[in-house]
């Protein structure tokens, strides 16, 4: 059973998670804050009416938007246990295709309608399908990617619950095991300058103190002679 988010909440997550690409989202979080995400990309268009930064305002706030989209898709896949990689496809075909409209026209102007047709046809067909993939249910109880973000004795879904912190296979926080990395080449780093340090210091040799070489005194010498 799905825990309820509300309108707002879903706009609150979606945006504070905007640059997330860890963690899990449920069903309703995904699917208000997405749907909603889209009006809003079609009532920016009132921004263009603002004199000569409207264009640019309406850019902002459609590539916000669309980056937090992005990673929103991504959080409800790893709900369903499923690496968030195969987002980046349509979303790659896309971006080429838009790179090389301009040219193929120019270049191949007799087959470069049905290319592209084509290009924008699959990058279609494969977000719909991970939308697709979105509407399904997830994974009840924690999973490889968090906790269970339908668990109502978890205030706060992704690596604050102590039990998650307490089993890495379960940690979806790469920034976490980024600072372990960190924090290990750092200690790593600070004993090898403490060897280098230990090697630097110039080794004192013993003085050698002379040895006496046999010459006798002058009052050894008389007593030696009688």
């Amino acid at each position: 059973m799905d825990r309820e988010v509300t309108v707002l909440q879903a706009l609150q997550l979606g945006f504070r998670k905007g640059l997330r690409f860890y963690g899990r989202s449920s069903r309703p979080e995904f699917w208000k804050f997405f749907l909603l995400s889209w009006v809003m990309v079609a009532a920016s268009v009132v921004l263009t009416r603002v004199p000569v930064v409207g264009s640019l305002l309406q850019a902002v706030v459609i590539i916000t938007i669309l980056c937090c989209q992005y990673t929103a898709i991504i959080r409800r896949l790893h709900d369903l246990d499923r690496s968030g990689k195969i987002i980046a496809l349509p979303y790659l075909i896309a971006l080429g295709y838009f790179v090389a409209l301009i040219p193929v026209h120019a270049l191949y102007p007799e087959i470069a309608t049905g290319v592209m047709s084509t290009i924008a046809g699959c990058a279609m067909v494969l977000y719909l399908y991970v939308l697709y993939l979105c509407s399904n249910e997830g994974t009840q109880g924690p999973n490889r990617y968090g906790t269970d973000p339908n668990d109502a004795s978890i205030e706060q879904q992704d690596f604050v619950n102590p039990k998650h912190m307490a089993s890495p296979e379960l940690l979806g926080d790469p920034w976490r095991k980024f600072k372990n990395k960190v924090d290990q080449e750092k200690a790593a780093q600070a004993a090898q300058a403490a060897g280098a340090d230990q090697a630097s210091v110039p080794q004192v040799e013993p003085i050698s103190v002379p040895t006496p070489t046999g010459r006798k005194s002058r009052r050894q010498r008389k007593t030696e002679s009688k």
